[in-house]
């Protein structure tokens, strides 16, 4: 019963943002479903109780955590960092806050933080000053959404830090600088990935073996053996004269505690936490002569992570790390059936590592389908070869090189150097393009209840090919979507007869990519162009590298773009609107290409950034034959764009305004709204700021707009 409760505290801490239940009711009703798991009258009953007592108890622990300020504007931070570093982002339970110049106030939640550098480790007290804005709401349909996430952490605002200062004595990092791969040896002992080289983080991520660096299950096992194995050692003497079980439970103690030592090390991040509640777990069951089912185990440590930080069931190092498990649990023993009982011990090993990889890379596959799309599909030989030089050989050597000084220690570092050249040379050996595995959240699901039904296999491979080659649908109307890419322009456009185009990529960034692939979308008919600024090509140059791509439409190209998948390019297209000849453009804005989208008789305006003087050319070369249903604001909506004169030329139904949620530009202008509401009174105005990603679809007759994921409300707050 135990796998169900965990399984059940885990889903009921993911959905609780959209189901939100008091801490008091969610611990009666989960002491209820336990007891009447504990009576029930059928195996089948009590499990589905006590899922459900899990259920309540996710629930539970998720409301506790109490909800964080909402500030804005520039502020000083005095608290204790709650969470592990994800990148330069950490969680801050506060202590006290006030603004520049005025005396701090004490304050109880947390805030997220955005730090100059790599966080200081969980624990850590810091004094932060920089400026507080509220979380972005906004997201692409499909894609995971940081008000949610933010819910369960108890957060509701982050600060983008300028300075941040440790309080106390800081923990001075291990000095491994005579070594010649020193950066990444360092990375090995705790974790800190800042200094690697580029090609090297490439080469692991590209080959599926960045674990490595992370400190998970392998390091924290580690740390236990070394704690286990040391504690034996010296209460050997001890045996000799006096038996006693006491003994038992010591070492496991020692294990524990160096399982523990390590783990700190990583700042306590979600695999080092799932490791430890594993080796725990293991250790007291071997203490008392018992054995432990992995699925057990993995149940108490995520229980045990919950307790401890219920917020991290919604990161992606949760995600990654139970999920790699599961498969190695679920998939894993299933796949070993496949290997010949005959095999000599070598090639025996050999297999066994593969099929250990090869289910903790299904495991995964919900994970990376959705938020990577990046697969190596020799991932398990990779790991093969990774894991013994340099997890199980360089990475102790580091840490014993971590502990020693003079010659000893360049003797030691000078062996785990040729441990990384050997890990090193074998995974360039593999390295090889990667996969790019893509789904939506309907896909990842499908992936994730393929891992239960690995009993029955074809099922089980049915399901993942389903799910990794679901077909996209082709509307029966035209459908174009104003994407909530953030401070900028991209939009879809989706025709009836099955053809894809793509206006503007939005900032830098491989967000715009992701979502194509998880709609399904491998090939792009035309893509479009406006003009030169970052904000609208920045996402296109992924796009262009990764997708197929028929034609491009540009006045120019930038240099980030290069035409390797670009079949053709042209600066016409027929459905370009161009102001007047002899119209010469002094600012880049006023370069964009208009375009009209046309079916039936709706039609849809896309102006770009154009400004004034664009606008003034368009109305002077088309008049009223600019006149749209749905017209595309210029330039964000700022206050030089959507003039008067092209506001009533074009006379739109309904206008769509891209701008990135409390940008600092302040777009749209107010006065741009105000001049909408009183030329065009009964136009109805969309902002992807405010609601979203915007939809509209038209059969060529009848015209709709609806926002698509827009941002969610605080819930249960």
């Amino acid at each position: 019963m135990l796998r169900k409760l965990g399984a059940g505290a885990v889903v009921g801490a993911w959905v609780w943002p959209w189901c939100p239940v008091g801490v008091a009711p969610a611990v009666a009703a989960g002491v209820g479903a336990a007891v009447l798991g504990a009576v029930a009258p059928t195996a089948r009953t009590g499990a589905a109780a006590f899922f459900v007592a899990g259920l309540m108890l996710g629930g539970a622990l998720v409301a506790r955590v109490p909800a964080g300020p909402e500030v804005v504007g520039e502020v000083r931070v005095r608290g204790v960092v709650a969470t592990a570093a994800e990148g330069r982002r950490a969680d801050v339970e506060l202590a006290a806050l006030g603004r520049p110049g005025e005396a701090p106030l004490p304050a109880s939640g947390r805030l997220r933080v955005i730090f100059p550098g790599r966080p200081p480790p969980a624990g850590t007290s810091v004094l932060v000053a920089g400026e507080a804005r509220r979380i972005d709401p906004t997201h692409l349909p499909g894609r995971p959404a940081p008000l949610i996430e933010a819910a369960r952490a108890g957060v509701r605002s982050e600060v983008l830090a300028r300075d941040a200062a440790r309080l106390g004595r800081p923990r001075p990092p291990p000095d491994l600088s005579a070594a010649r791969h020193a950066a990444l040896l360092r990375a090995f002992v705790d974790g800190d990935a800042t200094a690697l080289d580029a090609d090297e983080v490439a080469l692991l991520k590209r080959t599926g073996t960045w674990h490595v660096v992370s400190i998970s299950g392998l390091h924290v096992g580690l740390g236990a053996a070394f704690g286990y194995g040391l504690v034996w050692l010296l209460t050997r003497p001890l045996v000799l004269v006096w038996r006693s079980d006491a003994f038992r439970w010591i070492t496991a103690l020692g294990g524990l505690l160096g399982a523990a030592g390590y783990a700190d090390l990583a700042d306590w991040g979600v695999p080092a936490r799932r490791a430890v509640w594993m080796a725990g777990a293991a250790l007291v069951a071997t203490a008392g002569s018992r054995t432990l089912h992995s699925g057990k185990a993995l149940a108490l440590s995520a229980l045990g992570v919950l307790f401890v930080e219920p917020g991290a069931v919604g990161s992606l190092g949760f995600q990654l790390s139970f999920s790699g498990l599961l498969g190695m649990i679920l998939v894993g023993p299933r796949l070993a059936r496949l290997v010949p009982p005959d095999l000599p011990g070598g090639a025996r090993w050999v297999a066994n590592g593969v099929v250990s990889s090869l289910g903790a890379t299904l495991g995964t596959l919900p994970v990376v389908a959705l938020n990577f799309q990046s697969l190596s599909w020799l991932t398990p030989v990779a790991n093969l070869w990774a894991v013994p030089w340099l997890a199980s050989l360089a990475t102790p050597l580091a840490v014993l090189a971590a502990a020693l000084t003079g010659a000893p220690q360049r003797l030691v570092l000078a062996f785990a150097d040729a441990a990384v050249d050997v890990g090193l040379f074998g995974l360039r050996l593999v390295d090889v393009p990667p996969l790019a595995p893509a789904v939506g959240t309907v896909g990842a699901l499908v992936l994730l209840a393929s891992l239960g039904l690995w009993r029955r296999e074809w099922l089980a491979l049915g399901l993942v090919a389903s799910g990794l080659a679901w077909p996209r649908r082709t509307p029966s109307e035209l459908v174009v979507t104003f994407l909530a890419i953030g401070q900028g322009d991209a939009a879809i456009a989706e025709w009836p007869d099955g053809r894809v185009w793509l206006v503007d990529g939005g900032p830098p960034g491989p967000g715009l990519l992701r979502y194509l692939r998880g709609r399904g979308i491998r090939r792009l008919d035309t893509v479009f162009l406006s003009h030169l600024h970052p904000d609208h090509f920045g996402g296109l140059v992924p796009v262009v590298a990764e997708l197929d791509v028929r034609l491009l439409v540009a006045d120019a190209l930038p240099a980030e773009l290069e035409l390797g998948r670009v079949s053709e390019w042209s600066i016409r297209h027929p459905d370009l609107v161009l102001p007047q000849t002899g119209f010469v453009a002094e600012e880049e804005n006023d370069r964009s290409l208009v375009l009209r989208l046309r079916q039936g008789n709706r039609s849809l305006l896309l102006v770009g950034d154009a400004e004034r003087d664009e606008e003034a050319a368009l109305v002077r070369a088309h008049g009223a034959a600019l006149r749209a249903d749905v017209l595309k604001l210029g330039h964000h909506g700022s206050r030089t764009s959507s003039t008067g004169p092209l506001l009533a030329a074009v006379h739109p139904a309904a206008v769509v305004v891209s701008a990135g949620f409390d940008n600092r530009y302040r777009h749209p202008h107010g006065e741009t709204l105000a001049r909408v509401g009183l030329l065009l009174p009964a136009t109805q105005v969309w902002r992807t700021d405010l609601d979203g990603s915007v939809e509209v679809r038209t059969d060529g007759r009848e015209l709709s707009v609806r926002a698509l994921g827009g941002p969610e409300r605080w819930r249960g707050r």
